[in-house]
């Protein structure tokens, strides 16, 4: 019997295998993730934090433009477009969404239709607190992030170096925003525990600034939080307390770099985003939100500027306790 040639037969192999690696390499290659973005409102810090989310994502093959594609929205700090914002982002159908700010975040969870797609959050100061997840650990079904909780004990200990004997510091709050509360409940405790005095002040609406500041009368100093409502009014805040003469000390960086308060103490927005976007990453690869610990902020990751400016203003030297701390913002 004649022995028939091998070499259609390998030929009709190795075409099969070419194949296969043609498809897998085209699946490989096909559609860019899609990561909608929806946001409070324009921003520095909020947008630090999304400058940080795409970074990491970058970090871990997600290049923008090539292997992801961002669709942004944001509501101008108007809590009545939320719904519309969300609405528009998820009838794009993304594979992922990040909400910026509590509120946003909140309202994803009575908005967002699709139970399959994935929410991560950033900031929320309290994730628990605000039902989101069920424990710091873990995500829910479809939610799991990054936190901007403030270390309250490194915010008083920087303001007695800054400012000397505090006897007592104040804040404004928004009583409807959960983010607010817990803020307000973490800096209450720390003021017990430190032994000084606290005052807070609820605001429901930006136009009584005025007359809630003006209740902060006598305070050493005021502590502004990472409030959706009160964050982009700072400048009304510093006005008010200017005249009474506190100074301001914001959880904000963008403040003291702009030379609007005196000083900062404050989480990097840039870090909350970024260890927002690793997450993001992990769920984009097939974990779940309900298996991911959420990122909380410790005292390692605190940075603390001073307005140069703003210092002169107050008339105040540098104190030699921050002689060697490189945190003047000239």
């Amino acid at each position: 019997m004649p022995r028939r040639s091998l070499v259609p037969t390998r030929l009709a192999i190795i075409g099969a295998m070419l194949g296969a690696l043609c498809v897998a390499t085209a699946a490989a290659a096909g559609e860019p993730k899609k990561i909608a973005i929806a946001s409070f409102g324009p921003h520095g810090s909020l947008e630090q934090v999304i400058s940080g989310f795409k970074s990491a994502l970058a970090e871990k093959g997600y290049s923008e433009g090539q292997s992801v594609a961002y669709d942004y929205s944001d509501c101008q700090f108007d809590p009545s477009l939320i719904a519309q914002v969300l609405s528009k982002l998820e009838s794009g159908k993304p594979d992922l969404m990040l909400t910026v700010t509590t509120p946003m975040t909140q309202g994803a969870v009575k908005l967002v239709r699709n139970p399959a797609l994935p929410i991560v959050f950033a900031p929320v100061t309290d994730p628990v607190a605000a039902g989101l997840v069920p424990d710091w650990q873990h995500g829910s079904a479809r939610f799991v992030g990054a936190s901007n909780m403030q270390p309250m004990d490194a915010v008083l200990d920087f303001s007695r170096k800054l400012l000397g004997d505090v006897k007592s510091f104040g804040l404004l709050y928004n009583p409807g925003d959960a983010n607010d509360v817990a803020g307000k409940s973490i800096a209450e405790a720390a003021a017990k525990a430190a032994g000084v005095g606290f005052k807070a002040v609820g605001v429901d609406a930006v136009s009584d600034i005025p007359q809630r500041v003006a209740a902060l009368q006598g305070v050493d100093f005021i502590y502004a939080i990472p409030s959706s409502l009160l964050m982009p009014a700072l400048p009304a805040i510093v006005a008010n307390a200017d005249r009474m003469k506190i100074p301001v000390v914001s959880s904000s960086p963008q403040g003291a770099q702009e030379h609007l308060v005196l000083a900062a103490v404050t989480v990097s927005w840039t870090k909350v985003g970024h260890e927002a976007g690793l997450i993001a990453a992990r769920v984009l690869a097939g974990e779940k939100p309900a298996d991911l610990p959420n990122y909380k902020p410790i005292a390692a990751d605190v940075a603390v500027l001073i307005s140069g400016k703003k210092l002169k203003q107050w008339g105040k030297p540098l104190p030699a306790a921050l002689a060697d701390c490189n945190c003047v913002v000239e």
